[in-house]
C-alpha cells in the first residue's frame, strides 16, 4: 500500500547548522495534505515517551508539487536518536492514516527508549563536560563514545568506563584548550584556499572534509592547527563539526546545488555557516555576486578574498 507520508530528507545534525546553533534534527516529509499539527504532536509525544529532551520544535507546511511539504526541526543533544524518533513518528502516522491495525507502536518505541538509556552519559561525564565549558574548553563525544576535552595538542581523552570507575578524575586543565581552526567553503576554489591557508598557518589540511575526518584530527595530540575544506552537502547533512573557528573563508557558490539543499537559499546558508562561528572577519570572494547576500550576516565583518591572496585587508 502506498504510504501518505514520505520522508524526503532526514538529517541528524551534530553541530551548529543552518537551522539552529545547537545540535538537532531536520526532517522533511511529502504529504497529500497538511499534517503539520499531527506531526508536531507525535514528535512531542514520542520524545516524552522515550525520555528525550527536545527544544525549539518548529514545524511548517507549504504547497509542493501535488501536495504539501512538511518541514520540522528540533534541537536535542541526541540527534541520532532524534532522527530514529522521526522515522518512528512517520511510520506511526502512516499506519494511522491508512488504518493499518497490524502496526505495533509499542515495541519500536521501547527499543528507542532502551537505546537512549543505554547511551545516556553518566553523571561524572556530564559534570566533567560542564566544568570544561566553564573554562571555555570544547567538549566532544566521539563516535566511539570516548569523551574529548580540548582539541589537538591541547586535548585529553577519557572513556565512559574510566569515568564510571573514577568519577572524580581530574584532567590536566591547564594544558587543555583550542587550536587554530580555519574553515573553507565553496566548490571551484576551495581546494586552493585550503592549501593557501594551511601554508599560512603551518597547519594540517583536510579538504573534502566531513565530521568524522575533522574529529579524527581534533583528537590527534600531534595536530597543532587545522584547515578544513568542508563540502556543502556535509554541512547540510551533519552541521559543523566544531563550535568555533578562528577564520572562515567562502570562495564561491559554483557547481550544482547540493542534493540536501531545498533551494538556493539553503545552499547559501550552508556556505556561510562557518562565518557565524568565526572569531575574525570572514574572507569572502566578492567577485562572486552569489555570495553578496552573506555580507550583512557576518558577525565580525567581511574582508575581500581573491585567488592567490589569503587576506586582502579590504573590509567590505
Amino acid at each position: 500500500m502506498e504510504q501518505p507520508l514520505t520522508i524526503v530528507q532526514l538529517a541528524a545534525l551534530h553541530g551548529p547548522n543552518i537551522y539552529h546553533p545547537q545540535t538537532g534534527v531536520a526532517l522533511r516529509v511529502s504529504a497529500p495534505a497538511d499534517y503539520s499539527q499531527r506531526l508536531r504532536s507525535a514528535l512531542k509525544g514520542g520524545a516524552l515517551a522515550i525520555g528525550m529532551v527536545i527544544a525549539h520544535l518548529h514545524v511548517t507546511a507549504q504547497p509542493h508539487a501535488d501536495g504539501m511539504l512538511i518541514s520540522a526541526f528540533f534541537a536535542t543533544r541526541e540527534p541520532a536518536i532524534g532522527a530514529e524518533l522521526c522515522r518512528y513518528v512517520v511510520e506511526g502516522l502512516n499506519a494511522e492514516l491508512t488504518g493499518n491495525t497490524e502496526w505495533d507502536p509499542d515495541e519500536p518505541l521501547l527499543t528507542l527508549r532502551d537505546r537512549r538509556q543505554a547511551q545516556a552519559l553518566p553523571v561524572a561525564a556530564l559534570q566533567l563536560m560542564a566544568n570544561a565549558r566553564q573554562r571555555d574548553i570544547p567538549t566532544t563525544i566521539l563516535p566511539d563514545r570516548r569523551v574529548l576535552l580540548g582539541q589537538g595538542d591541547r586535548s585529553w581523552i577519557t572513556t565512559i568506563d574510566d569515568l564510571r570507575a573514577t568519577p572524580d578524575i581530574q584532567p590536566p586543565w591547564s594544558q587543555l584548550g583550542r587550536i587554530p581552526i580555519v574553515t573553507v567553503t565553496g566548490e571551484r576554489y576551495r581546494s586552493q584556499a585550503v592549501a593557501e591557508q594551511a601554508a599560512r598557518y603551518e597547519a594540517r589540511a583536510i579538504d573534502h572534509a566531513n565530521r568524522d575526518s575533522v574529529l579524527q584530527a581534533l583528537s590527534d595530540p600531534t595536530c597543532t592547527a587545522l584547515v578544513v575544506g568542508l563540502e556543502t552537502e556535509h554541512l547540510l547533512r551533519e552541521g559543523l563539526p566544531f563550535d568555533r573557528c578562528d577564520l572562515a573563508v567562502i570562495t564561491d557558490r559554483a557547481g550544482q546545488r547540493p542534493p540536501s539543499a531545498f533551494d538556493d537559499d539553503e545552499w547559501l546558508k550552508a556556505l556561510g555557516l562557518p562565518m557565524l562561528c568565526s572569531t575574525a572577519p570572514t574572507l569572502i570572494n566578492l567577485t562572486d555576486p552569489a555570495l553578496h547576500a552573506l555580507i550583512g550576516y557576518a558577525p565580525n565583518g567581511v574582508i575581500g578574498w581573491s585567488i592567490g591572496k589569503t587576506d586582502t585587508r579590504e573590509p567590505a
